[in-house]
């Protein structure tokens, strides 16, 4: 490969998930600035194309389409508008086929499970979960786009535009939430499972503690498939502590949600996806890890407090634990509530530096 290529019209193939969704903004500015005058296009799937709509670096967003014959006319999409180069940030199979069958001369991404057939700049997997996967996505890009990605800081990004903001307070308004004296998010569910659910409930004990000490609005968030989890939660304190205490449980699209936690001060929350939509937008984040790593997938950004109790087979990454759920129930309320109390008092959320040997 030239030390130096120059490419004018790149595509990137960016996750499927929420929160490796925001892990991978940095990608887009660090790819604007290494090829300040290319072409950039996101290739998406469907739930997650609106959430990359916003950046002004990119030309359009290209939607992946459902179904064989969905298949068939993205790769012809694809093809029209004649990349020279594709980066695939997802680490599956059909990721880098996509690529392949769209007859894009350079196809970048990680090697594994097969890709290799599908890729002609294959770059070395790097050591599972050993470094953030924001430095992981960068790095791949600096090594399989072959130019130094100099930064002096990172951080992630979810721009709100007008209609999410006026989605967000006409949402809270129908819901009569009262932001006088501020809002705080609580994020108790994690659609992946039971080992990264802090107890239910020590939420509940935290809420009661919340209301009793603070003059804050606790706004209750997560996906439609949680409300089933979460029910137990808002039968015990939902209504009782009205207006102070309110449930977004399935009312908010990702850009709702980015919106509303713009509003907020804090976000306190297992490790999920508006974790790192609020990392995103610049608000502070209480985040209460289990089964999975910290070192992986906190909150990216300075100014974030994690809370993480390892035990001997930390981290396993299960959705379930044989054992008790050891790490998350030596997490107590108390601790998450100081830490809550010390984020209330901070000065925000800043970019981080590049770790040495990453970008240059």
């Amino acid at each position: 490969m030239n030390s130096t290529p120059i490419y004018t019209n790149i595509l990137i193939r960016v996750p499927n998930w929420l929160g490796d969704s925001m892990m991978a903004t940095p990608v887009v500015s660090a790819v604007r600035k290494a090829f300040p005058q290319s072409s950039i296009t996101i290739l998406s799937k469907p739930n997650m194309a609106p959430c990359w709509r916003g950046f002004s670096e990119l030309r359009e967003v290209l939607v992946i389409e459902k179904g064989l014959g969905g298949t068939i006319r993205t790769i012809r999409e694809i093809k029209k508008r004649k990349f020279d180069v594709a980066l695939t940030l997802p680490t599956s199979f059909s990721s880098a086929f996509l690529l392949f069958a769209a007859d894009i001369p350079v196809r970048v991404g990680w090697g594994g499970e097969g890709r290799e057939l599908f890729l002609s700049n294959v770059i070395p997997a790097p050591v599972p979960r050993q470094k953030h996967l924001v430095w992981e996505y960068l790095e791949l890009v600096r090594q399989g786009l072959g130019r130094p990605l100099i930064q002096k800081t990172v951080k992630l990004a979810f721009p709100i535009d007008s209609k999410s903001k006026k989605e967000a307070q006409k949402l809270l308004k129908s819901l009569k939430v009262n932001p006088q004296w501020g809002l705080v998010a609580l994020g108790p569910g994690a659609t992946y499972g039971p080992a990264k659910r802090w107890p239910l409930g020590y939420w509940k004990k935290l809420i009661a503690q919340m209301l009793a000490t603070r003059k804050e609005t606790l706004l209750v968030l997560g996906g439609p498939e949680e409300k089933e989890y979460l029910e137990e939660l808002w039968k015990e304190l939902l209504g009782k502590q009205a207006p102070r205490l309110v449930s977004l449980v399935g009312k908010t699209s990702p850009q709702t949600l980015a919106a509303v936690l713009d509003q907020c001060k804090l976000l306190i929350t297992n490790d999920t996806g508006p974790m790192h939509v609020a990392a995103a937008v610049g608000i502070p984040t209480v985040a209460i890890f289990g089964s999975t790593s910290p070192a992986w997938t906190r909150p990216f950004g300075l100014g974030h407090e994690v809370i993480y109790k390892a035990v001997e087979c930390s981290p396993c990454y299960q959705k379930t634990c044989p054992i008790g759920y050891i790490c998350l129930n030596r997490i107590t309320v108390d601790e998450v509530l100081k830490a809550a109390h010390k984020q209330l008092k901070g000065g925000g959320v800043k970019g981080e530096k590049p770790p040495k040997g990453v970008l240059v």
